[in-house]
């Protein structure tokens, strides 16, 4: 009596595991983004080119444009369900060069910031004048060490030329495992002769107490303009999101570098080292630029940027797509955090990992409003 059933349970099981395998080798696992419009907020009626972080202590803070030259941070204690009053960081000034004796405003732009191991928190921005030879356009930087409720003196670390054609632009921060500080910034100086641009990083090795003196260059394709680099890593390799305008508009590209090279060499054109960041490419007609790229605690790659594709030509009125990835490449399955009319804009994104699948995307966009504010969206990382 045994010998049969000992029979059936074989069979059963070499057929239950023969299910399982073809099971899986048809599986067609994808991931997605799903947007929950119940968490669409409103952080600042005015504002542009937003920036948002998880704080040590769980908090959110934003920091962002306020249009006016100044910028400003917000927190939220309530996983951004409302934010506090807008404080300033960094203010517009005036300056007057005492060599020609001509005198401009001089505007903060492009905010970032990252909190460091020791709870400190590094503010980075782009200085820039209203005027040509004034006043040099520039990477600085301010520290807080109360978690964002004051701010130090600032700290310029890299100056470009005073004028627009010639300026610096976009920085970013990337934390490395051993502790390196870098900085990627868009820089149009070394090309003073051209309209060519690189994408170049300086670095501390003291929490941003000193910087390299000299900037690396990272990457450069001549007679283009590599720009708005964010980098993230996985322990091994660097990578960065770049747009890149070889195909008539810009897209979003990738450079990368291991960590143990640290870019020894520039990545070039035709590098191995450089390719489109998306799986299904878009028409050299359609702009999708200004890129920004996150890697999440589950470790998977999101990917956004500002585009006309179904839009009309006009770059000013694209707006912001993301796209998602379980590698550093191929991204796909684009999806629109915000309903914005042709009319209307949202750009100079960003994303932030929340933790749990979760993510949040914010725009500078006016479209439900005649005025461009700041305004956030949750989504989720979908298996299907």
């Amino acid at each position: 009596m045994q010998y049969p059933f000992r029979l059936i349970f074989c069979v059963l099981v070499i057929f239950s595991f023969s299910c399982q395998t073809r099971e899986k080798e048809n599986s067609n696992t994808d991931y997605y983004l799903e947007w929950d419009q119940e968490t669409l907020v409103c952080i600042a009626n005015e504002g542009s080119y937003p920036r948002m972080r998880r704080l040590v202590d769980g908090s959110l803070l934003v920091v962002y444009e306020n249009r006016r030259g100044d910028v400003v941070s917000k927190r939220s204690t309530d996983e951004g369900a409302s934010w506090s009053s807008p404080s300033i960081i960094y203010p517009c000034f005036d300056y007057v060069n005492e060599t020609n004796g001509l005198a401009c405003k001089v505007n903060i732009a492009n905010p970032e910031f990252i909190q460091l191991r020791n709870n400190d928190i590094l503010f980075v921005c782009n200085l820039r004048p209203d005027k040509n030879e004034v006043f040099s356009f520039a990477i600085a930087i301010k520290r807080s060490t109360d978690n964002g409720k004051s701010w130090s003196d600032s700290q310029i670390l890299y100056k470009a030329a005073p004028r627009f054609i010639d300026g610096c632009w976009e920085p970013s921060f990337l934390l490395l495992p051993d502790g390196t500080l870098q900085i990627y910034f868009a820089n149009e100086f070394p090309y003073q002769q051209s309209i060519d641009q690189e994408i170049s990083m300086i670095y501390s090795k003291d929490d941003g107490e000193t910087w390299s003196k000299e900037p690396t260059r990272i990457s450069f394709r001549k007679n283009f303009r590599d720009g708005m680099p964010v980098a993230v890593h996985d322990n091994t390799n660097i990578y960065v999101a770049i747009e890149d305008n070889a195909a008539d508009q810009f897209k979003p590209y990738i450079v990368q570098s291991s960590i143990s090279d640290n870019w020894k060499e520039a990545v070039t054109a035709n590098s191995q080292n450089r390719y489109s960041a998306l799986k299904n490419s878009l028409s050299d007609s359609v702009y999708a630029g200004a890129p920004y790229l996150i890697r999440t605690d589950n470790g998977f790659y999101i990917l956004s940027y500002q585009t006309t594709e179904n839009r009309a030509s006009n770059w000013e009125l694209s707006t912001m797509e993301v796209v998602v990835s379980d590698t550093p490449s191929l991204f796909r399955n684009p999806t629109q955090p915000f309903n914005v009319p042709i009319s209307k804009e949202a750009k100079w994104n960003s994303l932030t990992d929340l933790g749990n699948n979760t993510l949040a995307a914010l725009a500078s966009t006016n479209f439900n409003s005649d005025k461009i504010g700041i305004w956030m969206i949750k989504g989720k990382i979908i298996n299907n």
